[in-house]
């Protein structure tokens, strides 16, 4: 097996690991902590997301870098002073952030969130916790990003597998034995993350060239040199930031503790209809810039299109289950029949949101692909300039249900205004095939199945959750499966006469 087939195989396990544990355990963690002290586990994700807005495209810089620099042994000290330079400076911007949040913890508790049960010095004591845990955090991506462009990703992912089942299941074991004690679960995921950093850090090292002479710890210099390309990505990475966790940011302030940890189900739910699509994507993009390198414009279309069925025939389904059933999915999956409630009325809106987003994404596969991506730099400006007053007005006027008619409305906006625009000027001619022969036809027989499956065949409501469970899996998979034998028709056709 050639190396690059086993990273990428080894890379969709730790993927596939990573998130099904975090998705399968949180509802746990809302059993044993309760509502107030798992919002604070959801605000710890949110500062981690914030975080990332530091990173001004410093990560992927890194990893072109080290792919460009570390097959040519003369070049051997410029690799080490260029990640000694990058690695000072996130350690510095850590600091300073870490120590922003560490000394306002008080505040933060006192008058940015709102509580019931727990105590403010508990939740005082969470936020400094929490500052240092995503200060050391985010110093070990730059590390990280290093050893992928070493391409150790079957190393990576065995190291991340075993880090995150400390993450997630150890911290479910200790927050049983001590009676689910939010201190405890901060003081443990700081000490995961210590561990964490350890090895990524002295592996990257170990991949280093050694002993090279000139190297040097901190250099202006090389700082400057890669600076443009790093500030060009970081541009875009910033704007997703904003788009995707300004509201989760708002409605932190918003919402209680409680009512932000049911918030939290939400955003993973629809962050997982999200990640549905990943491995498409992640396949796709190389290949469809390689034909276009190669001049197979139309083969590149028809990947294009196809991958749009494939990706409809999924989402589809999954996405009408959650959004025909929100109050059905979250107690089957929490057992939490007040969280539940709570959900039901924002979650469709979120989920459609977020299903809509996988199929808006296409469009910008086609720009990376043509290696030109100013359009996606003006969609994505416009895009802030229209949502974050919206964000504002929506979070402090409605709440949550508020920002999640903002995240479905925009989205639906970009499909009907947006994908048109960019397909007339990177393949004119194809959106109406597109939306009509590849769109339209996956999601017509997803609705009509989960709607006679829902109709006609719903559990009671007494029943066990296990049965509502079996129902839910069931109908989405029939769903998936006639989704799938009209989008795909042509290529199973294929393969049946082959």
């Amino acid at each position: 097996m050639s190396s690059v087939k086993k990273n990428i195989i080894f890379n969709y396990i730790g993927q596939l690991y990573t998130s099904l544990i975090g998705i399968l355990i949180l509802p746990f963690y809302l059993q044993h902590m309760g509502a107030e002290a798992y919002g604070l586990v959801g605000f710890f994700t949110l500062i981690q997301a914030w975080m990332s807005l530091l990173d001004l495209g410093m990560t992927p810089t890194l990893s072109r870098e080290i792919a460009r620099l570390k097959g040519e042994p003369s070049e051997g000290a410029r690799l080490v002073t260029v990640v000694n330079s990058l690695e000072v400076t996130f350690i510095f911007m850590a600091l300073l952030v870490g120590a922003g949040l560490f000394m306002s913890r008080e505040w933060v508790a006192s008058d940015w969130l709102t509580f019931e049960v727990l105590e403010a010095s508990m939740v005082s004591t969470a936020i400094g916790i929490i500052a240092v845990i995503v200060s050391v955090r985010w110093v070990s991506s730059i590390n990280r990003s290093g050893i992928n462009a070493y391409e150790m990703q079957v190393w990576m992912s065995l190291v991340d597998v075993f880090i995150n089942t400390l993450r997630f299941p150890g911290s479910l074991l200790l927050m049983i034995w001590t009676k689910g004690d939010i201190l405890i679960f901060f003081y443990f995921q700081l000490s995961v993350v210590l561990i964490e950093v350890f090895l990524i850090r002295r592996k990257l090292r170990r991949l280093m060239p050694c002993g090279v002479l000139n190297s040097a710890r901190f250099s202006w210099k090389e700082l400057k040199r890669i600076a443009p390309f790093a500030l060009s990505i970081g541009y875009t990475g910033v704007i997703w930031v904003l788009l995707s966790q300004l509201d989760k940011l708002l409605l932190s302030k918003v919402l209680t503790l409680g009512e932000y940890g049911y918030f939290t189900l939400i955003a993973t739910i629809s962050s997982g209809v999200i990640l549905l699509a990943g491995p498409v994507s992640k396949a796709i993009l190389p290949r469809m810039t390689a034909l276009l390198a190669d001049g197979k414009d139309e083969v590149m279309l028809e990947l294009y299109r196809g991958s749009t069925r494939f990706v409809i025939s999924v989402i589809a389904p999954v996405t009408l289950v959650i959004a025909m059933l929100p109050k059905t999915v979250v107690y089957v999956w929490t057992g939490d029949m007040e969280a539940a409630k709570w959900t039901a009325p924002i979650l469709p809106l979120f989920v459609i949101g977020s299903g809509l987003l996988t199929i808006i994404s296409f469009q910008y596969y086609l720009q990376y692909a043509y290696g030109l991506l100013k359009y996606h730099v003006a969609y994505n400006t416009a895009s802030i300039i229209i949502n974050i007053p919206l964000i504002f007005y929506a979070a402090f006027e409605y709440g949550a249900i508020g920002v999640a008619w903002i995240w479905m409305g925009f989205r639906i906006l970009s499909l009907v205004a947006w994908v048109p625009f960019i397909h007339h000027r990177f393949a004119p001619g194809l959106h109406f095939k597109w939306l009509i022969q590849d769109v339209l036809p996956g999601v017509i027989f997803a609705a009509v199945a989960v709607w006679a499956l829902t109709s006609f065949n719903f559990p009671a409501a007494d029943s066990s959750r296990f049965v509502q469970f079996a129902w839910l899996v069931g109908t989405t998979l029939m769903a998936v499966s006639l989704a799938m034998g009209v989008s795909m028709r042509d290529v199973i056709r294929r393969k049946v006469l082959v």
